[in-house]
């Protein structure tokens, strides 16, 4: 007889209340730990932020609210880095270079959240919360769409740049969303394969990011491989802080984001093939709380992690100065 049956068993065969009461409580335990808590049942889904905008920030639309959560400008470090007198050589690039980056990037952030269902950015309501996904979605393609107009009319020497960097974002964007799809059965099944593809992915969708900032600033790719390199280890940063930092736990509002969310990631491809992997499998295939539970102990075990640490660490050894200006140094402390 299965534990559900025996708990069932005894309430209705009119043991005590006090006993009925405890076996329905783990009846219903149970129950709930094997499936998927559907978004609008959980408390975080309904921030104050959403029927009450004023209570969170004056700015006036989606884009300008995330832009002051990060600042505007964000690449500006980078920017003299790679060319230390455009600012004085050519101040109206300077600025165009500028703005764009802010542009691509806060504009996929709006829409990353939408799709990751996020609650937090940086320990702030996200915009789609405060203003609703339909305009947040809008303002972003809207923005962008500007800065492609834009950068056309005033700097066509960039413009093949931006298109073909933007093209390739939302190729591997695309990817991602498209292993989120179709879950594990659309991943490659041998481990060598499964790195290589994420790997891939990742270069697009973060690697092209990264590369966009050379190509506008110089006009040329001569800083392909350092910027990748960069990115690299930048994916690598994201991925391993949303299941091994407790701080950005706590500013996203949530532990494991990307595991709910079905998202591949470096530490989760590394799970798969891991001993105790079929956890990880389950958990993609059905992100109920005891899939995530165990799949996070087998994320979090001494071989998965120490990989991961491995490469943050190889991958980030020719870039350091780069690092420094990215300035991410969130600490990575859960383990199993």
């Amino acid at each position: 007889m299965s534990l559900f049956e025996s708990l069932f068993g005894l309430f209705v065969q009119g043991a005590s209340p006090m006993l009925g009461m405890v076996a329905v409580s783990g009846f219903l335990y149970l129950i709930i730990d094997h499936i998927h808590i559907p978004r609008w049942w959980d408390k975080k889904a309904h921030l104050v932020g959403r029927k009450n905008p004023e209570r969170i920030t004056t700015l006036e639309c989606p884009y300008d609210y995330l832009r002051e959560i990060y600042g505007k400008y964000h690449w500006t470090g980078f920017v003299h880095k790679l060319s230390p007198t455009l600012q004085n050589d050519d101040p109206p690039k300077y600025r165009m270079v500028l703005e764009i980056m802010d542009a691509i990037h806060l504009c996929l952030m709006l829409v990353d959240d939408i799709s990751d269902g996020s609650d937090y950015r940086k320990g702030r309501p996200a915009a789609h919360k405060i203003y609703g996904p339909s305009e947040t979605a809008n303002r972003a393609y809207y923005r962008v769409t500007q800065i492609l107009n834009k950068t056309t009319k005033d700097f066509p020497n960039l413009a093949p740049w931006l298109m073909q960097d933007l093209q390739d974002i939302l190729e591997g964007q695309d990817i991602s969303l498209v292993w989120r799809r179709d879950g594990i059965s659309g991943f490659p099944i041998a481990p060598t394969e499964r790195i290589a593809a994420y790997r891939r992915m990742a270069s697009l969708k973060t690697g092209s990011l990264f590369r966009l900032l050379g190509h506008i600033v110089l006009e040329n790719d001569s800083m392909d491989e350092t910027l990748t390199r960069v990115a690299w280890h930048s994916q690598l940063q994201n991925d391993c802080k949303n299941v091994y930092s407790s701080e950005y736990a706590k500013l996203k509002g949530s532990v494991a984001e990307d595991l709910h969310n079905r998202e591949m990631t470096y530490p989760i491809v590394l799970a798969l093939d891991a001993p105790d992997g079929h956890w990880v499998t389950e958990a993609l295939e059905s992100p109920s709380p005891r899939n995530i539970r165990n799949a996070m102990k087998v994320i979090r075990c001494d071989y998965v992690r120490n990989i991961c640490m491995n490469e943050l660490a190889n991958s980030g050894a020719s870039v350091k100065e780069w690092l420094e200006i990215w300035g991410r140094k969130e600490k990575l402390d859960l383990k199993a």
